[in-house]
Parts: structure tokens; C-alpha cells; sequence
């Protein structure tokens, strides 16, 4: 790659991951672009996931492991703002220790942004539980494009009803100063926050049509899934009450169709079993609730 290839660094948080983290390891050791540094941040495993990193970082000298301040809060916002402060690159690729990336990404990322300040590159991506699949997404989203001005992806991630995982995300450095560190309160949809910041603060997002990132579908209960626990729905609101007042901070047009859309499935997804909490939340509610209205009559009249 030769001295004027840019260091990117890939911050991984990682806690009790000893039965996945091998694999996203090596899908980084396999990346066609070499100038990397891989930052491990263990958020306190018991579960072996030490001793399996070191052995990688015993192997290869790029991968480096370390531990969550005491005096740092636990959770992997804090793991990854601890990895960052660690970092020498001038990208950053974030990546959680059950995901994967293919291994062109980097390669292909950097030469679409490089020569651009403020910027951050996008690829596919899609899901798997087992194994990752070796082609290519057949679904097609209409934010799978280059963006001059970045602020019109959320109405395409509001038209489509999807959105993009954080390891899809290359992002240079002065893009991550500009918009600030991972927010260590947020609980809920911590990437859907720090992301609309980062979009928000770049001045292109360069689109790659011909790499992928894996995401793995949770198999068991996180922090994703909020259905049962009160802290986590509460959480999940005030993240997206801070995603909107983003977006009205820098001039997107509300209502926008990618916070309506989350604010009907929370509104879904907890109507009948907390109550109080739609009743304390009522204005960020009350489209939802218009909508859900609308629906339910349609349905009465239609059946």
C-alpha cells in the first residue's frame, strides 16, 4: 500500500465473546488493505475472551488488547470512546465483536474518501444467524448511493424502513471530532444516535456497491430488544428525541419518515403493557397515535 496509505483503526468493544470474537477477528486479519490497527476493548469478559485476543494479538502485532478503565462506566459506548482516545488512524471502523466485514472493504473504502475532507464511506451489508453468506445482498435500498449533501439519507432510511449498522461505516477522523464522542448514557439505539451525528457532520458519504458488511441477528435477549423492560423503552425514546432535535438542528425537514417510522413501532410495541409511559411521552407520541388510530379504523371498515 506504501507510505501514503492511511492508518484506519478498528475499535472492537468486546465482553463474554470468547465464542464469536475469533471469527470477527479474522475477518479483519483478512482484509486486502493492511495499514490497520485493531483496538480490542474488553468491557470485563470471564469467559476466556483474554486469553483467545492476546493469542491473536501474540500473532499479529496490529491487534491490540485492552481492558476498560475501572474508573470508565461500563458499557460499550464507553469501551469505544476508550478505544478511540487509544487510536492512531485517520479512519475509524467500528466494529462489535459478533460482526463481520468483508475483505475488500477497507481497501475500496478508502480509495473513495480519501481524498475528501470531512467524509465517510457506506456499503451493503446484510444480516445473518450462522454463517455469512459469500454473494452479495440482492436488496437493493435507495440510500445505496453517493450523498453530497449527506442530510438527505434519513429520508431515504425513512422511505425504505431500514437504516445501516455502524460497522458499514468508514469515517475519517476529523468527521468524529467534529460530531463528538459515543454518548455513555444511552442505553437504546446508542449507534442510531452517535451515526445521525456523524452524518450530520460530514460533507460526503461515499457510497461501495461492491463489499459487504455481515451483521449477526441476536439470538438471545439485548439491549435491542426492549419489549419487557421499562428502562430500555424509556431509553430508546430519549434516544430518538435526541435524533430529531439533530435533525431539526441542522435543517432536515420534520416530520421525518425514519424517526415516525421507530416512533410506530415503539408506539407498537408497548401500547397495551406501559401505558404510563405512552401518558408521559404523549407528544412524542401523538402521530403515532393518530396513525395507529387511522389503521385500526381502516381495518374495521375494510373487514
Amino acid at each position: 500500500m506504501g507510505y501514503q496509505s492511511p492508518l484506519v483503526s478498528i475499535i472492537i468493544p468486546t465482553f463474554n465473546r470468547v465464542h464469536l470474537i475469533g471469527e470477527t477477528l479474522d475477518s479483519v486479519l483478512a482484509q486486502t488493505y493492511t495499514n490497520w490497527e485493531c483496538i480490542v476493548v474488553d468491557d470485563g469478559s470471564s469467559d476466556g475472551t483474554e486469553i483467545l485476543v492476546r493469542d491473536y494479538q501474540s500473532k499479529d502485532s496490529r491487534i491490540q488488547y485492552y481492558k476498560r478503565p475501572f474508573h470508565r462506566p461500563k458499557g460499550a459506548n464507553a469501551c469505544r470512546n476508550y478505544g478511540f482516545e487509544l487510536s492512531q488512524g485517520a479512519y475509524i471502523n467500528w466494529l462489535d465483536s459478533d460482526d463481520l466485514i468483508s475483505k475488500h472493504k477497507l481497501e475500496l473504502q478508502i480509495k473513495k474518501i480519501k481524498e475528501i475532507k470531512n467524509s465517510i464511506a457506506i456499503c451493503r451489508w446484510q444480516r445473518f444467524t450462522l454463517k455469512p453468506f459469500d454473494e452479495f445482498s440482492n436488496r437493493d435500498y435507495s440510500f445505496f448511493r453517493d450523498y453530497y449533501t449527506p442530510k438527505d439519507i434519513f429520508l431515504d432510511f425513512g422511505l425504505n424502513k431500514s437504516f445501516l449498522p455502524q460497522h458499514v461505516y468508514l469515517v475519517s477522523r476529523a468527521v468524529i471530532v467534529k460530531a463528538k464522542l459515543w454518548d455513555e448514557s444511552i442505553i437504546v439505539n446508542q449507534d442510531g444516535e452517535f451515526f445521525t451525528r456523524i452524518i450530520l457532520s460530514s460533507d460526503f458519504v461515499g457510497f461501495i456497491n461492491d463489499t459487504l458488511a455481515f451483521y449477526r441477528r441476536p439470538v438471545d435477549n439485548s439491549t435491542s430488544n426492549f419489549s419487557n423492560e421499562k428502562a430500555k423503552i424509556i431509553g430508546s425514546i430519549n434516544s430518538w428525541v435526541l435524533i430529531e432535535n439533530h435533525l431539526m438542528n441542522k435543517g432536515v425537514n420534520l416530520p421525518n419518515p425514519y424517526v415516525e417510522n421507530a416512533k410506530d413501532f415503539i408506539y407498537k410495541t408497548i401500547k397495551s403493557s406501559y401505558q404510563d409511559v405512552v401518558k408521559d411521552n404523549k407528544d412524542f407520541f401523538k402521530n403515532a397515535k393518530k396513525r395507529d388510530s387511522f389503521w385500526f379504523m381502516l381495518k374495521r371498515k375494510i373487514f
